[in-house]
C-alpha cells in the first residue's frame, strides 16, 4: 500500500514550462572564529538542493540556485569547528552572508554529543553523529560508537574479537552472515570491500558457518569471510561525520540488503591532535595533523593509530593490535573542480601464544596488512542540462595469512595425497607430528562510480536529477589453503581431507550497475513535499536485477512532519560464495597388512563447488516514520518491515560414487601385496559435500522511537531517550534438513539411517530494549557528565515448531533418495523425532545497565575524559530447572564494571 501511494504521489502531472526568471544566488565568506582568519575548504551544503561546495583559498563561496525557489537551509561545517546550521529567507538568497565558525569547545553553550535522528537525502531513517558525539565515546574502533544505536547495547570496549555489524536483525548464524555482508561501510564516497576475502577452511568441508580458521587455547578467531568489513580496522579519531542508514537507502547505493555506513572523515587545517584512550589490558593511541599546502593547493591531513589489546592480564596469551596511517589531500573549490585523494595504510595481528604448560604446543596468528587509493572528483558544468559531474574510483590490496598449529600423537594413519580423481596407493605414516593449518590470501577490489546531477524546475517542481553508473572489481591472488596432506590436522572430517589449493586459479568478478534518482520538491493540497523516484539496475553474477527505491515526506506544519519509503536492493555474492575451493572426498577400498608390508588403496574424488547460478541476496522493506519538532523537544516513531530472500547458507548434498571392488595377495617372492579388480562394483552413497546457495529467507518486523530535549536550563540537563522493538522470524521454505540416527530404523526391508526433518533453526527471536541518557553541561567550567541506561525488558527466541518433539516428514533410502512418510507413518512414529527442547531461550527477568562518562577541558587545548561501564557493577541473576534433565541453569547479566580513562590535547 505504501507503494502505491508513493507511486501515486510521483505520478501527478507536471504542469507548466521553464519560466524565464532572474537566477537567485547564494554567496559568502567563511571565517575562522579563533583567529579571525578567512577559512579555506569549509564545506557548505544546501539541504534543499543538494548541492555541495568548498570555499576557496580565499574562504568565498557561492551556490547558484537555478531550480529552486523558496528558503533554504545552509549548513557550514570544517573540521574541528561547530557545525553552522542556519535557514535563509528567500528574499535574502542574493545577499551575501558572513559565517564565523568556532571551535569545538566544552565552553560552548550548546553542544551537541548525541545522535541526531533526522531524515536526509539518503534515507528518511537516518541517524547521525558528529564529531563531539563520535569524540565523548572514547571508542575503540567504529563499533563502540555504533552500540549507541536504538536497540544496540552500550558496553566497554573489546577489540580482542572481531566485529562486524548487523542491522535491524535479531537472528544468527548465516542469517547474520547476510545481514552483515548486506551493511556496506562507505568511506568518503567509496565502498570498502570484503568481496576478495576468502580466509576460509574448505567450505565444501566445515560449511559456512565453520570455515574460519579457529583460535586455538579458546582464543577468538580473526577472520572474518562470508561476512561484512570486520570494524576494529576502522579508528574513529579520523572522523568528522557518521550516517547510519538502517532503512530504505537512495538508489545511488548498491551492493546492499540491509544498510549502509556512511562515513567523512576530517580534511582542512588543524592544530596537533593526540588522542589516548585505556581501558583495561587494552590501549588506543591516534596524532592527526591538517596543514595548509602553499599557492592555493589545499590542504593535507596526516594521522596515524596505533592499538594493543590482551585478552587477559594475567596471562597474555591472546593478543591484538593494529598500526594505521592515512594521508588526505583536498583542493579548494576552484571555479570548475574540487578534488579528494586519499591514501591508507594499515596493518593488524591477532595473536594467541604457545602455553608453556601445553604439551600440545597450540598456538594461532592472523595477520592482515594493505593500502588502499582512493580518489573523488567534482567537476562543476553548470549548464542548463548538467550541473556537475562526480568521478570516484578506488583500489585495494591487502596481504592476508591465518595458520593454526598442534602437535599430534596418534598411531598410525593411512593418508592419501592426490588431487585430482583417481585411485591410487596411499600411505601409511606416523601419527606423531606437528600438523599446520595455513591460508594466505592477497584479496585485490577496486571500485568506480560516475555520477551526473542535474537541476531544473518545470512549473512548481524543484528536480535534482542524478544518474550514473557504478561496477566493482574483486579478485585473490593469493597461495591460497598451504597443507601437507601427509601431515594432516584432521581426518575424514565430513567425509572429505584437504588438499593443497592456489587462490590463483579463481576467476575474478565483477559487478556493475546504473541508477536513476529524481528528488522532486512541491507543494501539494498545501503542504510541503519531498519525493524521491528512484531505481538501480545491477549486473551481479550474471543476474540482473531492478530495484525501486521510493519516498515521500510531507510537512504537515511546522511541528509535524510524515515520511514513507519503499525498496528493494541486492547483494552479490563474494568471491569465496562464488568459487570456493574444490573439495576431496577420500573412499578406502583396502588397508591390508602382511606381516611388516601393508598396503592402502583408496579413490580420491574431487569435486568441483563453483556456483555458476548463485543469485545476489535480495531484501524488500518499507518503513513509515513520524517527526515532532518543537523549540524544547523533538521526536520520530519509525515503523519497518523488511523481507530477506535468496539468502546464502551452506546446503549438505549427498555425492554417490560407483567404484571397482579389488582383491589382494602377498606376493612372498617380490615382498608385496598386489591387488586387482574382482568385477564387482559398489555405490558408496553416504558421502556428502557442503553446496553453497540461495536457502535463507527471513521476516523482520520492528519500531524504534526516540525523544531528546534541548537543555533545561536550571539543571544544565537535556535528556535522550530511546525503545527498539524488534521481531526477526526464519522463513525457509521447503528446505530440509537429514539427521543420522543413533540406531537404524528398518522400512521395507532397508536400514534407514537418515530421516529428513523441517529446518531446527525455524525460529523467531524477538527483542525490546530502551535507552535513557542524560547530560549534563555546565559551560562555564568546560564540564560535562553523561549518563546511559540501557534498559533490557525482553529478549526471546523460540522455535517456530509448536510442539517439544518434532515428527520426521521423510527419510533417505540406501541409495539416498528422498522418501516422503505417509501420515500414518508419521503418526504411528516409525522414525523417532527429534527433541526441540533446547531450541528456545528466554531472557527471565527485566535487567538494566548503567554508565557514567565525564569530560573535564582544560583550556581548550586539553581534555580529560573517563568512562565506567556498569559502574556500580549490577550483575543480576536468573536461575531455572531445566525440564528435560532436571538440572538448573543460571544466567548472569552485565559484564563487570570496566573503566576506560583517555586524554586528548590540542597543540
Amino acid at each position: 500500500m505504501a507503494c502505491v501511494i508513493l507511486l501515486v504521489i510521483h505520478l501527478i502531472p507536471l504542469s507548466g514550462q521553464a519560466q524565464v526568471r532572474k537566477i537567485p544566488n547564494i554567496s559568502g565568506i567563511v571565517y575562522d572564529g579563533h583567529v579571525g582568519e578567512k577559512l579555506s575548504l569549509a564545506n557548505v551544503y544546501i539541504e534543499e538542493t543538494q548541492q555541495q561546495t568548498r570555499t576557496d583559498k580565499q574562504g568565498a563561496f557561492s551556490i547558484s540556485l537555478s531550480a529552486y525557489e523558496g528558503d533554504i537551509t545552509l549548513i557550514v561545517s570544517y573540521i574541528g569547528k561547530k557545525t553552522i546550521k542556519q535557514k535563509i529567507a528567500k528574499s535574502d538568497l542574493n545577499k551575501p552572508i558572513v559565517v564565523t565558525l568556532v571551535d569545538n569547545s566544552l565552553t560552548l553553550e550548546q553542544i551537541d554529543v548525541n545522535p541526531t535522528f533526522e531524515g536526509t537525502k539518503n534515507s528518511i531513517s537516518s541517524i547521525t553523529f558528529d564529531e563531539e558525539a563520535i569524540e565523548r565515546v572514547q571508542a575503540f574502533s567504529l563499533l563502540d560508537v555504533l552500540n549507541n544505536l536504538p536497540g544496540r547495547q552500550i558496553s566497554a570496549p573489546n577489540i580482542n574479537a572481531p566485529q562486524t555489524l548487523t542491522l535491524r536483525n535479531t537472528l544468527g548464524g548465516s542469517d547474520a552472515l547476510n545481514n552483515s555482508l548486506g551493511v556496506p561501510i562507505i568511506m568518503d564516497g567509496v565502498a570498502l570491500s570484503n568481496d576478495a576475502n576468502m580466509q576460509s577452511r574448505l567450505p565444501g568441508q566445515w560449511g559456512m558457518g565453520g570455515s574460519a580458521l579457529p583460535a586455538t587455547n579458546g582464543g577468538n578467531t580473526a577472520d572474518v569471510p562470508f561476512r561484512g568489513i570486520d570494524l576494529r580496522e576502522i579508528p574513529v579519531e579520523s572522523i568528522e561525520k557518521i550516517e547510519v542508514i538502517q532503512g530504505v537507502a537512495s538508489a545511488e547505493f548498491g551492493e546492499l540488503t540491509d544498510g549502509a555506513i556512511l562515513i567523512e572523515r576530517k580534511a582542512g587545517r588543524s592544530p596537533w591532535h593526540f588522542t589516548t584512550n585505556i581501558n583495561g589490558g587494552s590501549q588506543n593511541y591516534s596524532l592527526n595533523k591538517g596543514f595548509d599546502l602553499p599557492k592555493g593547493w589545499g590542504g593535507l591531513m596526516v594521522d596515524g593509530n596505533y592499538a594493543k589489546s590482551n585478552s587477559n592480564l594475567t596471562d597474555r596469551f591472546q593478543e591484538y593490535r593494529r598500526y594505521g596511517m592515512g594521508i588526505r589531500w583536498n583542493t579548494p573549490q576552484y571555479r570548475y573542480f574540487r578534488n579528494k585523494l586519499s591514501i591508507d595504510f594499515n596493518q593488524r595481528l591477532d595473536e594467541v601464544k604457545l602455553d608453556p604448560d601445553d604439551d600440545t604446543q597450540k598456538s594461532y596468528e592472523s595477520t592482515e596488512s594493505g593500502i588502499r587509493i582512493s580518489n573523488n572528483m567534482v567537476i562543476k558544468v553548470d549548464k542548463p542540462w548538467l550541473d556537475d559531474i562526480n568521478f570516484s574510483a578506488s583500489y585495494s590490496e591487502r596481504n592476508q595469512e591465518s595458520s593454526a598449529q598442534v602437535l599430534l600423537n596418534r598411531g598410525g594413519i593411512p593418508v592419501g595425497g592426490k588431487d585430482t580423481t583417481g585411485i591410487y596407493e596411499g600411505l601409511l605414516v606416523s601419527g606423531r607430528y606437528m600438523s599446520e593449518e595455513r591460508i594466505v590470501g592477497n584479496p585485490i577490489t577496486a571500485s568506480a562510480n560516475l555520477r551526473f546531477a542535474s537541476r531544473f524546475r518545470l512549473g512548481g517542481f524543484s528536480h535534482v536529477l542524478s544518474y550514473g553508473a557504478n561496477g566493482n572489481y574483486a579478485n585473490n591472488g593469493g597461495r591460497g589453503i598451504i597443507a601437507d596432506p601427509l601431515r594432516p590436522r584432521w581426518i575424514d572430517v565430513s567425509d572429505q581431507n584437504v588438499r593443497p589449493y592456489s587462490f590463483e586459479l579463481t576467476p575474478a568478478i565483477f559487478n556493475a550497475g546504473l541508477y536513476l534518482t529524481d528528488n522532486i520538491r512541491y507543494r501539494w493540497l498545501g503542504k510541503a513535499m519531498n519525493s524521491s523516484l528512484g531505481i538501480r539496475f545491477d549486473s551481479q553474477n550474471g543476474s540482473l536485477s531492478v530495484q525501486p527505491r521510493l519516498s515521500t515526506q510531507i510537512v504537515l506544519d511546522k511541528h509535524w512532519q510524515v515520511s514513507a519509503a519503499y525498496g528493494i536492493a541486492t547483494k552479490s555474492p563474494t568471491l569465496l560464495h562464488r568459487y570456493p575451493p574444490p573439495t576431496w572426498i577420500d573412499i578406502p577400498l583396502g588397508n591390508v597388512s602382511y606381516g611388516n608390508t601393508s598396503l592402502y588403496l583408496l579413490h580420491t574424488e574431487r569435486i568441483e563447488l563453483a556456483n555458476a547460478n548463485l543469485k545476489p541476496s535480495r531484501s524488500m522493506q518499507g518503513e513509515l516514520n513520524i517527526n515532532y519538532r518543537d523549540k524544547f523537544i523533538s521526536s520520530r516513531l519509525n515503523g519497518y518491515f523488511k523481507h530477506n530472500t535468496n539468502g546464502f547458507n551452506s546446503v549438505k548434498q549427498f555425492y554417490p560414487v560407483t567404484l571397482p571392488q579389488f582383491a589382494f595377495e602377498y606376493d612372498a617372492t617380490a615382498g608385496k601385496i598386489n591387488y586387482n579388480e574382482t568385477g564387482e562394483y559398489v555405490t558408496y552413497y553416504d558421502n556428502s559435500v557442503n553446496q553453497i546457495a540461495n536457502v535463507r529467507s527471513s521476516y523482520t518486523y520492528g519500531f524504534d522511537w526516540s525523544l531528546s530535549t534541548k537543555k533545561i536550563k536550571a539543571i544544565e540537563t537535556s535528556f535522550l531517550t530511546s525503545t527498539s522493538f524488534i521481531l526477526s522470524r526464519q522463513d525457509n521454505g521447503d528446505i530440509l534438513e537429514d539427521t543420522r540416527l543413533a540406531q537404524p530404523v528398518v522400512i521395507d526391508g532397508q536400514n534407514i539411517w537418515y530421516a529428513l526433518y523441517n529446518p531446527l533453526n525455524s525460529q523467531q527471536r524477538y527483542i525490546l530494549t530502551s535507552k535513557l541518557n542524560s547530560t549534563t553541561h555546565i559551560p562555564k567550567l568546560g564540564f560535562v557528565i553523561m549518563t546511559y541506561m540501557d534498559i533490557n525488558w525482553m529478549n526471546k527466541m523460540s522455535s517456530l515448531h509448536k510442539a517439544a518433539t518434532q515428527p520426521a516428514i521423510a527419510y533417505l533410502d540406501a541409495t539416498m533418495q528422498r522418501v516422503w512418510l505417509t501420515p500414518e507413518q508419521q503418526a504411528a512414529g516409525i522414525i523417532p523425532g527429534r527433541d526441540l527442547s533446547a531450541s528456545s531461550s528466554e531472557q527471565r527477568i527485566v535487567y538494566a545497565n548503567f554508565s557514567v562518562s565525564v569530560a573535564k577541558e582544560i583550556g581548550k587545548k586539553m581534555r580529560i575524559a573517563v568512562t565506567a561501564y556498569n559502574t556500580f557493577n549490577l550483575r543480576p541473576q536468573s536461575s531455572f530447572i531445566n525440564p528435560t534433565n532436571g538440572i538448573e541453569v543460571i544466567t548472569r547479566y552485565n559484564s563487570p564494571l570496566s573503566i576506560t580513562g583517555g586524554v586528548s590535547f590540542k597543540l
